[in-house]
Parts: C-alpha cells; structure tokens; sequence
C-alpha cells in the first residue's frame, strides 16, 4: 500500500465513508477451520468435551456409539460417532448459536465445567467434517436439527459466499440413530464423515480404539459414574476407573474381586475376597493461596497390598488389567470434579520417577477460578502448574512420596521375608527366571539314566530344603518345583565348594553351600540389609556391604579364571562355557529385577 492510499484511507475513515468493499474478514472462516482441526485431541478428550455438554444439561445417562465401516475392499474405520444424552435439551435460540465458535451460556463461568465455548466444536472437526445436532426441551416438542459441513464451508467461501449456519429445523433424525434418542428431552451430536479413524492411526483396530475410550472416559469422569450418572460406550455401562483406588464400586474393586476369587478357588488359602480394597491414605492436605484466591487439594495414596503384592510384580497380568504401569508418575488433576489432565509433570517427583512410583496415586484437585494458577487451556486438556502453586506441591509430594515409598519397600520386605520362610530364600527369583527362560536357548544336559538316580537326586533337594522328617511338606516342595526350569536353594552342605550344580532332563538343579566364606560373608550380610526397613540400615553399614560386595565379586570372577587354568587347555574347554555364561547372564539381568 502506498503511502497516499494509506492517507485517503485514513480520511475516508476520519470522515465516516469507510465502504464495505474496502475492508476484509478477520477470518477466512473454512480455511481457518480447517487448520483448527489439528487441535490435539485424542478420541477420549474429544468425547469428553460432549460428555461435560451433556453433563452440565443435567443429563443422568449418557450413550455413546461407535460405528464401523467395514465395507468389503476399504480399510476398516469409524466413519459415525454419536453421543445421546436425556439432559434438559437446548431451546431452539440456543440450538441456532450450539456450534458457533466461541459461543457459550456460560462464557468465561469460574463455576461451570465450560466457560470458553469452543470445546465441543474443536472437539468434533479434530475427527469429522461434519457435525449434526438434535435437541429438545419438552417431550410435546418436535426435534430440531442444526449442522455444520465443512466440505459445503469451503466451497461456499470458494465462490465468496458468507460462511454461516442456519436456522434449526424439524429434519427426522436418521432412522440408524433413532434408538439412541432419549424418550423426553435430551440432545444427540452425530459426527459424521469421519476422516481420521481407520485402523492403525489412533489404535491397531476398533475394538483398541473402543477400549481406550472405554480406559479413558471411567477414569476422566470417574466422580460422576461413582455419583450415579451413567455413560454408556456401545452398550457398555462403564465403571469408574479410580487412579487413587479410594472409591468402592469400581473397575479396579471388580478386577480384584475377579482376581481373589480365582485365587481362592485354586488354592483355599488365597487372598480373602473383599468387596472393597482401599488404598492407604498417605496425604489428604488443602494448598491454601497465598492471595487468598481459594485452596487446591492434594491426596497421595499407596495402593492396596492385593495391588502392591511383592516386588516386581508391577508389570505383570494382573497389574496390566488394573491399569498400573500407566499410573507410573503420573498426577492426575481434577477440574470440578472432572480429570482434565494425567500424565508426568517435569521434576515433579523427588529422585526422579521409578518403577515402584506406579503404585502411588496423586490427586490435586481445583476450583475453576484457579485456572490460572494451574495453566488450564481453552480446550480444558493440560495442566502446567506454575510459582508458587508449582512450588508448595513440589514440596509436599517430596514428603508425601518419600512416606509411601517407604511404606511399600516395608511392606515388599514383610512379604519378601514371608515367601523365604514359606518357599526358599532364592523362591521369587527362580520363579521369575521361568519366565524369561521361555525364551531362551535350552539346555541340551541329558541327565541320568536311571529314574531312581533322577528321584534321588530331587529327594536330597527336598531333604536339604524342608529335613527329612515330614514327608508330605518334602512331596508339597517337589510339586511346588516341578514346572521349574532352574532351582537355586541355599543349604548347609561339607566341604569347599560353593556352587554344586546337577543336571536333569530339562531342569537345573543349584545349590549355595552356606558354610562357605562367600555366602557367610557377601551373601547373607547383604540379605540381612536386604530384609530391613530402608531407614534402619545406616550409611556406615551400606558403604561397608557395598565395598565387601565389590570384593568379592570380582574375587569370584578371579576364582573362576584361576579355576579355568588348572586344565592344561581351557581355551578349548571353557569357551563355550564363559560364552553362555556371559549371554545368559546379560538376559536374565534385563528381565528380572526388582523382586527381592
């Protein structure tokens, strides 16, 4: 522009002759939302912008249907989703302004679960190109109908039409979806045309994506689902999905109650079947503002011992069903009453964040009007706690996470303890060794001949282990080995050798002398540490096992070296052995840890 238009312009302007044809749209209505699609919603979030919609109308079911186009030579997707719910339904003023963008009956409300008006819509072109709406307010009343289209958008703003919606309508809801329609007032919000849901973007196949959203949304809404508010995903009622594992008729109570039932059934002495297995509450604490703006509350839990079991279970069958290793540092905050964020906050944790952290549950909840503070986003997705707030919750989980983790090593230790008195002090580490061996080269021993040898050779273990005077606690030990691949016990034997190892047909059989200097002086010294409470054992008595654990590991690899050259061509003999040795090793340390 130069610099004499510039001029008539603003003359034109300071004389009131501003013309139509001379100004421009701030937004190119189509284009600027087809770039808007790329909001960051996963399928859960997005749903769940509908979900407090319905929830704010007052709605006390809320359905919602995934469908699958599975048409013969296309890639399987979703290509519909809808969402019904039987709230107080929209009048039709309302209904007109629903997908308006930045329209909201509750802008900018520090007492709503909505306040910016643009979640819904954003929510719905992340996925679709197209979003339809029906609603009602009385059940004498027809159903309205509002759209939007995103293809018909851009081609109107293409031949310079104003991009628009227009007013409700009496159009039938199509007859696929009528079931979902509530008998009295409600709303139902169709997405169609849906673009970004085949398989293998979001989730392997439809039924991942539907548990997802399934895992998710219990979890998001887990207060209105525990207060009698129903949501429905494809005919399934959900359970709330409680991360702190305090509220009672949940997901986690059913998996456990599943669990301990199975486990009572095959042993008579398994865990006792509760209706409810509640977390130990380690912090239950208001944050108060310093402004005196209103208060956060904060609650640290330790999850339950049907949940903490032993060491290095946390990432086992059970624990997966639970959903534990996704708890894994993570801090989940609540807006109102609604999750709006769950995931690792950056040094949040004091010494970083560790495996056993998965069975902590942290919970900082929040009134809207402290938004602010805790950098909530337009679509209510993200959390970035920031000064002081930042500040006083740091400090708080540094006390908080310390006392639980101490709890549970305590607890780990009980139960460690426990096992070596029931099963043999190496019992959790040889059991998940036959885990890991599964898929690991086998042993090509062939072992004795003779059956007898072979049986005698099990009777001593068993003798070792449990004596030779109960009989039925010596047959009880040798069916609890039987599926095992290696047995490594500790027992009391003569002479110097400290390893004494048998080889049966598809079974190790190791056992420790505990007379020798290694196991009396590295060994037990660190079981001892080992069996203790975390706070009990002094730096001074840690440095010293540390040093004399050092020494004596590499003087047993000097051991081994020396032993070697007693063979006048060891090259030759023990190669393959050292190989195999260092192999094996080297896998079994990557899969088993963290179970003593």
């Amino acid at each position: 522009m130069t610099k004499r238009t510039f001029e008539n312009r603003q003359s034109q302007q300071i004389a009131g002759q501003t013309s139509e044809d001379t100004r421009l749209p701030m937004i190119q209505t189509g284009q600027a939302l087809l770039s808007l699609r790329d909001s960051g919603h996963n399928l859960p979030t997005a749903l769940g912008e509908v979900i407090d919609n319905s929830i704010e109308a007052k709605a006390n079911k809320i359905q919602i249907r995934l469908d699958e186009d599975d048409t013969k030579g296309r890639k399987k997707r979703v290509h519909q989703i809808a969402i019904a719910d039987d709230g107080t339904g929209m009048s039709e003023e309302i209904l007109h302004r629903y997908l308006v963008i930045g329209f909201s009956t509750r802008y900018m409300s520090t007492s709503t679960m909505g306040k910016y008006g643009v979640g819904a819509k954003l929510a719905a072109l992340n996925f679709a190109r197209r979003i339809d709406v029906w609603s009602r307010e009385s059940s004498t009343e027809s159903w309205l109908h509002v759209y939007f289209d995103l293809d018909e958008a851009l081609a109107q703003e293409k031949v310079g039409q104003t991009v628009g919606l227009e007013p409700p309508s009496t159009e039938s809801v199509p007859s696929d979806l009528a079931d979902l329609l509530p008998e009295d007032t409600g709303t139902l919000v169709v997405w169609s045309k849906v673009d970004r849901l085949e398989d293998g973007r979001l989730a392997p196949n439809f039924d991942q994506l539907r548990l997802e959203v399934e895992k998710e949304l219990s979890r998001i809404f887990r207060y209105f689902i525990n207060g009698g508010i129903s949501i429905v995903v494809n005919e399934k009622k959900l359970l709330a999905h409680d991360p702190l594992f305090l509220m009672e008729n949940t997901w986690g109570n059913e998996i456990l109650t599943k669990h301990c039932h199975e486990a009572k059934s095959a042993n008579k002495r398994g865990k006792e079947v509760l209706q409810h297995y509640e977390a130990t509450l380690i912090a239950d604490e208001q944050i108060p503002f310093s402004d005196g703006v209103g208060t956060a509350r904060l609650r640290v839990t330790l999850y339950p011992p049907e949940v903490t079991r032993r060491r290095g279970v946390g990432g086992d069958d059970l624990a997966k069903r639970l959903r534990v290793p996704d708890n894994q540092g993570c801090i989940s905050f609540v807006r109102l009453n609604r999750e709006i964020s769950y995931t690792n906050v950056l040094r949040m944790f004091p010494r970083g964040v560790d495996e056993p952290d998965r069975f902590i549950g942290i919970e900082v909840s929040f009134e809207p009007a402290l938004d602010e503070y805790f950098g909530v986003r337009n679509v209510k997705r993200g959390v970035e706690p920031h000064g002081e707030l930042r500040d006083k919750i740091r400090g708080r989980l540094d006390q908080y996470i310390k006392t639980a983790r101490k709890l549970l090593e305590d607890a780990w230790g009980k139960v460690a303890k426990k096992d070596r008195d029931n099963n043999g002090e190496h019992a959790a580490i040889t059991y998940r060794v036959k885990d890991a061996d599964r898929t690991m080269p086998k042993g090509r021993a062939i072992g004795p001949q003779d059956k007898e040898e072979e049986n005698q050779i099990l009777d001593d273990l068993a003798s070792d282990v449990v004596g030779d005077s109960d009989e039925a606690t010596k047959a009880k030990y040798l069916e609890k080995i039987q599926e095992l691949p290696i047995v490594l016990e500790s027992v009391d034997f003569p002479g110097n050798m400290f390893v004494d190892v048998k080889h049966l047909a598809g079974k190790v059989i190791i056992r420790l002398n505990t007379r020798h200097r290694f196991y009396r002086e590295m060994w037990e010294p660190l079981k001892d540490i080992a069996d203790r409470d975390a706070g009990s054992v002094s730096s001074e008595e840690a440095v010293k096992a540390a040093r004399r654990t050092v020494e004596a590991l590499s003087l047993l690899i000097i051991a081994y070296g020396k032993a070697q050259s007693m063979d006048p061509n060891p090259n030759e003999l023990y190669d393959d052995l050292t190989t195999y040795w260092g192999q094996f090793l080297n896998t079994l340390m990557g899969k088993v840890k963290d179970v003593i």
